[in-house]
């Protein structure tokens, strides 16, 4: 419990960056949900950067909600590089005009040929395939890949399906495939200022720390001095009740 405790930490908002866009409609459901029960039930996931500052892993509508809310800080646990790995969610959307728009972008290099390289990008309908290649996207991959999750997240549910779950048999549907990009790329682009397409990358996180239930009284105290011993007091009780458990769980998302 003492690798928790030294985890589970107050930081400023203005310490930590994203390295992911947010969804409008999730955020305001969000951000009504912590506002009514003036709680913050799980911490935002983040982990720190070369340049000492925190990129959040996991947590992203939880922080940005915070930070709408008037928060000085946000409870996080520090994930450390042994705690995580990197994959995506594919993401399974209606079959509709914007599937025809986009396959007829002359801006974005689709090609059914397999090459010895894994594609960046794979649209995919029934049994059949087109491909966007990094070598063929060169510079304008952030750029392609924010064009083609743009194209049906903002006006189509979204079925988001574990990477592993590459299955696209359906007629109905496009199922769109995306390769992860490593860490230190990630860490790059943030730096830049810049954020990936929501909802694609997926920080798969052993021990985390959920059912915290920090007060959103702590997270506004104006006095730092006050909010510290708030915060020291609230941990402290809280790791009286901290159970670890190695079964599987199920969490329904808010």
């Amino acid at each position: 419990m003492e690798q928790m405790y030294k985890a589970l930490k107050l930081v400023p908002v203005e310490h930590i960056d994203l390295h992911e866009t947010f969804e409008q409609k999730r955020l305001e459901k969000t951000k009504q949900s912590i506002e009514a029960e003036q709680i913050m039930r799980h911490p935002v996931l983040v982990t720190q950067t070369q340049s000492g500052r925190y990129m959040v892993i996991d947590g992203v509508h939880r922080f940005t909600s915070l930070k709408a809310l008037g928060c000085r800080v946000v409870p996080v646990q520090d994930i450390n590089e042994t705690q995580y790995s990197i994959s995506t969610w594919n993401h399974k959307v209606a079959i509709g005009q914007w599937w025809e728009t986009l396959r007829q972008d002359n801006s974005l290099p689709w090609t059914t040929e397999i090459k010895n390289t894994t594609p960046f990008i794979t649209m995919c309908k029934g049994y059949d395939e087109q491909y966007l290649y990094v070598e063929d996207l060169g510079e304008e991959k952030l750029e392609a890949w924010a064009k083609v999750v743009a194209s049906y997240s903002q006006t189509y549910d979204v079925e988001r399906i574990a990477q592993s779950d590459n299955t696209c048999v359906s007629n109905q549907h496009i199922l769109m495939k995306y390769q992860p990009l490593g860490f230190q790329e990630i860490e790059t682009i943030v730096n830049r200022g810049e954020t990936v397409p929501a909802g694609v990358t997926r920080f798969n996180i052993s021990g985390r720390c959920l059912n915290l239930q920090v007060p959103l009284a702590i997270l506004k105290e104006q006095s730092e001095l006050n909010r510290d011993v708030k915060w020291n007091e609230f941990l402290e009780e809280k790791m009286d009740s901290v159970r670890c458990y190695s079964e599987k769980v199920y969490l329904v998302e808010q």
